[in-house]
Order: structure tokens, then C-alpha cells, then sequence
């Protein structure tokens, strides 16, 4: 099967090479990977076998325009041609090289093969339930965990890509407040995810918001770019898109075997690493996937170890350490602010759409709303929260530790 499709790709290409740009000749099991500059868009053709990016399966002659400041991998399992074209001569590739260093690749594939068998599982459970029965098992609902650029983004829309391929419909919730793949910087996300929304360009747009199909994302606000500014509020609200993902997922039976799946930021120690273990409990996570960290992985399998030596109503996560990925990159401050503001000016305007003209415009028209100032209530946030020693043995604290103040 693979030598095949390895001498498939070796065939003739009818079509010549761009004339500005690169064709890339990708044996079986390796991965092109690519970074754009903010000023250099691209446009990816796959002109012979199979590849993907992040799990998203490219079209046969179909162009993808990329935009610039990306960094994106695609990857074919056995084999592929691929032309990269630019604008002109004046434009250059940040970065572009193939790999063979994808062994991460076949453990993602294997994590996905983890979770289907979960999935089936729920299905067999929930839909055969019995009437005198009030048990209902919950699909995977996985959170990952792991420093900054490790590669816990990518792994989401793989892990995507795969469960709606056998039409599946998982729940993506996004925790990153800094770079939200659903909404805004500064909010918590959740929403069900289609194949509609797993499509290469959704995939290759890194650090931008992806198209979640039409359907509302359900966003709670934060109102910062870092956790630990505020870190009752998080917990707060962590706790509140908890409840409110059981309650959308408590009728409706193929939903809840599709499982959710989690993205979270990079902090991990300290309050970081409590907050991780707070939201894994508020969202009633069974799976931990560790993120190439053999310390953040040995804190969380102590942790829940000793859970499950006590008496515990709800059985401990299964936690699994990860390879990073070889293609994984660093992404400074820059890169990052840049990432923000596309991701802000995407959600009040839209993709960039061609007219039948032939312009490009912009999928929605925003406008200003004025509010009389005297029409607006100001309130403070303060955290009221009591430390241990000063409650009575065994006792947790009854108040909100979130207080609006006047």
C-alpha cells in the first residue's frame, strides 16, 4: 500500500512548478512545515495523493489561501505532491521544510483510537439504558494540559478532525484566554463542532478563531489576557460553563458519547497547576492528556492517585503523557499580539470574502452604539475568599468568594 503511494507521487505532475514559490515531493509519514510572515500570504495546492493539516483532509487541485503570520504542518500518511505558491519574487518563506521526525503523529492517531472506543462506549451505555436505570456514562472529556507551545492547540483540532470524520460531534471548549479559539481574547468558550468547521483553512489559521458552523458559541466573559489577574473570578467561571455544558448535554444522548474536548493555556505552576485541577473537576473530566512534560505528569498522576485510594464518588481521571511534536515552534510576544488583533478584528468583522465583482470585502458591516454614560452601572470585583485555618475542620466556604461591589 505504501510503496504505491510512494511511487505514485514520484509520477509526472502535469502541472508545471509555481513560477513564485515552492512544490514539495512528501514521502509516507512526513509533514511539510511552513511559517508565513505577516506580509507573506500563500497558496497551497495538493496536486497528487493524500495530506492534511491538523486532521483537516486537503482537496485534490483545490487552492487554499493562506493567510500570513501562520505557522502551520501538513502531514500525509502516504505520500503527496504539494505546490506552495506566492505572490511574487519579492516574497519568501519564513521557514519551509519537510520532516520525517512525525512519531507524535501515530500517538496522536492512537490517543484518537483511545477515545473513539470511550465513545462507543457511552453510545452502547446511554442509548440502551434501561428504564429502572439512572446511570449514563459521559463520552471522553479530555483536557489538555502542558507549557506554552507545546503543541495542545494542534492536538485539538486533530482530535477534532478525526471524531467528526466518523461523524461525531464533540464539544470544543477553550479555557486559553489569551488565545481564544472561539471567540475574543479575554473569554472562556464552548461549542459543538461539525465537519463544517473543520476544514484546512480553519485548521491553518493558528492563533486565529476558527468557524464554529454557524452555531453560537456559548462565551463567558473574563475581561484579561492572563488567569492570574483575576484567579477567583476564572475559578468562578469555570465553574459556571461546567454547569452549564452538564446541563446541554444531560438530553441529549449523542452529544454527551461525543465527548468534550479541552483546551487550556500554558500556566501549570503554582496557581496555574490549581487551576488545572479546578477545572478539571468543574467539567467533570475523565482524561488528562499531558503535553510532552514528565513534571507537570508525575504532579498529576501523585495527585490522583492518592484520590483514588480514598473514598472518592467520582473515579479519578486517566492520565496520559504525550510526545511533543517535532514541528511545534516557538511563538513570541509579537506573534502573539499579532494573533490577537486578527482574532479581534475576525470576530466584528468577519472573513475576508471575494464580491462577484471580484473584491475582497468583509463578511460583516459593524457599527457603533452609543449609551449615555448616565445609563451605566459600574461595579468593582472583589474576592472574598477565607483561607483554610479559619474555617472549622472539613468545611468549605459558603459564600461566593466573587462579590460585586457598588
Amino acid at each position: 500500500m505504501a510503496n504505491a503511494a510512494i511511487s505514485g507521487t514520484n509520477s509526472v505532475v502535469n502541472k508545471p512548478p509555481p513560477r513564485y514559490g515552492e512544490r514539495h515531493t512528501l514521502s509516507p509519514e512526513t509533514e511539510l512545515r511552513l511559517e508565513l510572515s505577516a506580509s507573506t500570504p500563500a497558496t497551497l495546492t495538493l496536486l497528487q495523493g493524500s495530506a492534511e493539516v491538523f486532521g483537516a483532509e486537503l482537496a485534490l487541485d483545490k487552492p487554499y489561501n493562506l493567510r500570513g503570520n501562520n505557522k502551520i504542518a501538513i502531514f500525509t500518511w502516504h505520500g503527496c505532491v504539494l505546490d506552495v505558491e506566492l505572490e511574487n519574487d519579492n516574497k519568501q518563506l519564513d521557514i519551509s521544510y519537510t520532516s520525517d521526525e512525525t512519531v507524535s503523529n501515530i500517538a496522536f492517531v492512537n490517543t484518537h483510537a483511545q477515545l473513539e472506543a470511550l465513545r462507543d462506549e457511552a453510545w452502547n451505555n446511554n442509548s440502551n439504558e434501561s428504564e429502572n436505570s439512572s446511570i449514563s456514562i459521559n463520552g471522553p472529556r479530555v483536557l489538555l494540559v502542558g507549557p506554552a507551545d507545546s503543541g495542545k492547540s494542534s492536538l485539538v483540532r486533530i482530535l477534532l478532525a478525526y471524531a467528526v470524520k466518523l461523524g461525531r460531534s464533540p464539544l470544543l471548549v477553550d479555557l486559553d484566554v489569551s488565545q481564544n479559539m472561539l471567540s475574543v481574547p479575554g473569554t472562556i468558550t464552548a461549542s459543538p463542532i461539525t465537519s463544517d468547521a473543520c476544514t484546512p483553512l480553519s485548521h491553518a489559521s493558528m492563533g486565529s478563531s476558527i468557524d464554529n458552523s454557524g452555531t453560537t458559541p456559548l462565551v463567558l466573559f473574563y475581561g484579561s489576557t492572563d488567569p492570574f489577574s483575576h484567579p477567583d473570578l476564572y475559578r468562578a467561571q469555570l465553574t459556571r460553563l461546567g454547569q452549564n455544558i452538564d446541563a446541554r448535554l444531560e438530553k441529549d444522548v449523542e452529544a454527551r458519547a461525543s465527548g468534550v474536548i479541552i483546551n487550556t493555556g500554558g500556566w501549570i505552576e503554582d496557581v496555574g497547576y490549581k487551576i488545572l485541577l479546578h477545572a478539571a473537576h468543574a467539567l467533570s473530566v475523565n482524561v488528562v492528556l499531558v503535553m510532552g512534560h514528565d513534571r507537570l505528569y508525575s504532579m498529576l498522576t501523585s495527585h490522583y492517585g492518592k484520590l483514588s485510594t480514598g473514598d472518592q464518588k467520582v473515579k479519578p481521571p486517566k492520565v496520559i503523557k504525550l510526545p511533543r511534536s517535532g514541528g511545534v515552534v516557538s511563538r513570541d510576544a509579537s506573534f502573539r499580539r499579532t494573533s490577537r488583533s486578527l482574532g479581534i478584528k475576525k470576530y466584528f468583522h468577519g472573513n475576508l470574502l471575494s464580491s462577484p465583482d471580484g473584491a475582497v470585502v468583509n463578511q460583516y458591516t459593524p457599527f457603533l452604539l452609543e449609551v449615555p454614560f448616565s445609563d451605566l452601572k459600574l461595579h468593582k470585583l472583589s474576592s472574598v475568599s477565607l483561607a483554610a485555618s479559619m474555617l472549622p475542620v472539613s468545611a468549605k466556604q459558603s459564600t461566593d468568594p466573587v462579590q460585586l461591589l457598588p
